[in-house]
């Protein structure tokens, strides 16, 4: 369900709640996808914060129209792709460990996806799991339709070539682990409440901080002074007379 557009304005006016609200609509999904390209919980969980965060300082700046669904599925896609440099060990793998099935056959077809070069990797499980078409999918990696079409028709032929007469079971068993990776409610409002929560009172103490450092510097330009007043008064003195006597010296 897109995230409603009267919430959106109220979030890029700087609303707190609206902006809470569209990062519980989109959490899910962003804890889904990070969970599901790395494989490895503690750097997806970093991940997911990251794009949280960021998306919290971006949506005042968002411009009218923008998908909220596509930004953060956008920037969680890419995060990941910076951050992820070899596929978990198997044992370790969320979509092995969280999977319906128990099969060898399974945990090979999970491994032969990890092994898939990464834009067709990506292409697959975000068709399979969030159910991006081709379009969609060029969003969220940064492609031209055409080439995310390519990736995701490069990855099935692949996999098929791979699971053969399993492919299809072997794909509607990863879609089930995809699927189990999206985190309670509970823990969506929660989280979504703590992240918005925590970026509004840093901004508030960098706020408080910089006006201190400013109060600071005009007390101590003050206390200086007040410190050389009588030198000061003297200097200014001094100079209206001699703008004076100069003035009187040119002539008329």
């Amino acid at each position: 369900m897109p995230v409603d557009e009267e919430i959106l304005d109220r979030a890029r006016e700087g609303d707190r709640e609206a902006i809470e609200s569209v990062i519980t609509a989109c959490y899910p999904a962003v804890h889904r996808i990070a969970h599901a390209l790395t494989g490895e919980p503690k750097i997806a969980g970093r991940i997911t914060r990251f794009v949280l965060r960021r998306a919290v300082a971006a949506i005042p700046r968002w411009r009218r129209g923008i998908i909220a669904e596509n930004w953060f599925c956008h920037y969680t896609v890419l995060t990941s792709r910076v951050v992820t440099h070899r596929p978990p060990p198997p044992e370790q793998d969320l979509l092995i460990t969280a999977g319906p099935s128990t099969e060898p056959a399974y945990a090979a077809f999970v491994r032969a996806v990890r092994a898939l070069p990464v834009q067709q990797m990506e292409a697959f499980l975000l068709n399979l799991g969030e159910k991006l078409n081709e379009r969609l999918l060029g969003v969220a990696m940064d492609l031209s339709t055409q080439a995310a079409g390519a990736h995701l028709a490069a990855a099935m032929t692949a996999l098929q070539g791979i699971a053969g007469d399993q492919f299809d079971s072997a794909r509607n068993a990863l879609q089930t682990a995809y699927m189990s990776l999206t985190p309670p409610e509970t823990i969506v409002r929660s989280a979504s409440k703590q992240e918005v929560r925590s970026i509004f009172w840093r901004r508030l103490l960098r706020r408080a901080v910089r006006r201190l450092i400013w109060l600071t510097i005009l007390a101590a330009i003050a206390l200086a002074a007040w410190h050389w007043r009588a030198p000061l008064r003297a200097l200014l003195l001094e100079w209206r007379t001699a703008i004076r006597a100069r003035a009187q010296s040119q002539p008329a």
